[in-house]
């Protein structure tokens, strides 16, 4: 508080002096010392930040980030189980989505993502560990597609080495449970990943074969619409599009006998809360790079696949065409045909 008040103080001073020195000197020779002032004040202003948090939070063995979307979230808290099962004693992760990460034992503290708590860390000698799996190329349209399962390749680029689960992880509250309980048997659908933070047209499958699918279906089971509120609504659905937080969806889906939708953050929910799905791939990605081995995966084969072209297409997205509404309901139909299980874990060494 004391140091508070003697910046307050000072900054009163400072527009004093800041108006006799506009008077004195040369517009250009202003303008350079002000340069210089404001940098020197942002280093003050950073030190006496990192002065705070070290009192008041310590400091962690290393900071995560990956990106700002969900999904990029969701399969970090799995290299955060991998480090933290390696030893790695204090674990931060800079995220815009803190909720992901309530009760998760692998993660210390959730921060927001702002470029002073990089410069917190590595003040004072820590690590900070930005991740990506795959460099995206602008003007090709195009990331670099990865030779391991993408969460492999995360914890390969975070040091991790050996043995690792790809297995993303959620912990759904007792009570959060309870309240979605309405949903059990039921099956969860997104008909559009086009609402998403990062949009990638060769993701999607067609909304009306996904209508297709709930009308062929809707005799067996109720469904339920999650994802954003400007996804493609489907008939004969229970309406949840943008009315569930993150949280909520989780637990869902965790309620449902299982998810059906194209790969993205609600198929890594679903396997973090121990759920099957139904993934209707196309070809812009293979099931071996970003999926799981417990789900039902529809993969086209095509020459041209898997491209990781994100909205280009030189060929009308055959990979996405072939895929029909007759495959996708005999795909539902297996996957519920047998009695709920524990799920496989798939692994990968790094």
């Amino acid at each position: 508080m004391l140091l508070n008040e003697c910046f307050a103080i000072q900054s009163g001073a400072n527009d004093m002096y800041k108006k006799a020195a506009k008077q004195l000197f040369p517009a250009a020779a202003y303008e350079r010392a002000a340069v210089h002032w404001r940098k020197f004040r942002g280093f003050r202003e950073q030190q006496v930040w990192n002065l705070k948090m070290s009192v008041q939070h310590g400091l962690p063995d290393v900071l995560v980030y990956f990106g700002i979307a969900p999904g990029d979230d969701m399969l970090c808290t799995a290299v955060l189980h991998e480090l933290k099962q390696r030893g790695q004693k204090k674990i931060w992760m800079m995220s815009k989505n803190p909720g992901l990460f309530e009760e998760n034992a692998d993660v210390d503290r959730v921060v927001p993502i702002e470029d002073r708590y990089r410069v917190y860390v590595q003040t004072f000698g820590k690590k900070w560990q930005p991740l990506e799996y795959a460099r995206f190329d602008p003007e090709k349209d195009r990331s670099e597609p990865p030779k391991r399962h993408i969460i492999a390749e995360l914890c390969w680029r975070a040091g991790v080495r050996g043995t690792v689960k790809l297995h993303p992880r959620f912990h759904v509250q007792a009570g959060e449970r309870a309240k979605a309980a309405w949903a059990a048997g039921h099956v969860a659908i997104q008909s559009s990943g086009l609402g998403g933070q990062w949009p990638m047209r060769n993701k999607q499958w067609y909304p009306e074969r996904f209508q297709q699918v709930v009308a062929g279906l809707k005799g067996k089971f109720k469904f339920v619409q999650l994802g954003s509120a400007n996804d493609p609504l489907l008939n004969d659905v229970i309406d949840l599009r943008g009315k569930t937080n993150l949280r909520e969806s989780a637990a869902v889906i965790e309620n449902c006998r299982l998810y059906l939708g194209n790969p993205g953050f609600l198929m890594h929910l679903a396997r973090a809360v121990e759920r099957p799905s139904v993934i209707v791939y196309g070809g812009r990605e293979a099931p071996w790079q970003s999926g799981y081995s417990c789900n039902l995966n529809l993969y086209s084969a095509v020459p041209c696949a898997p491209c990781w072209l994100w909205n280009k297409c030189d060929h009308d997205r055959l990979c996405m065409e072939k895929i029909t509404a007759d495959d996708v309901i005999q795909a539902v139909e297996q996957m519920t045909s047998k009695a709920p299980q524990p799920l496989v874990v798939d692994e990968a060494t790094v």
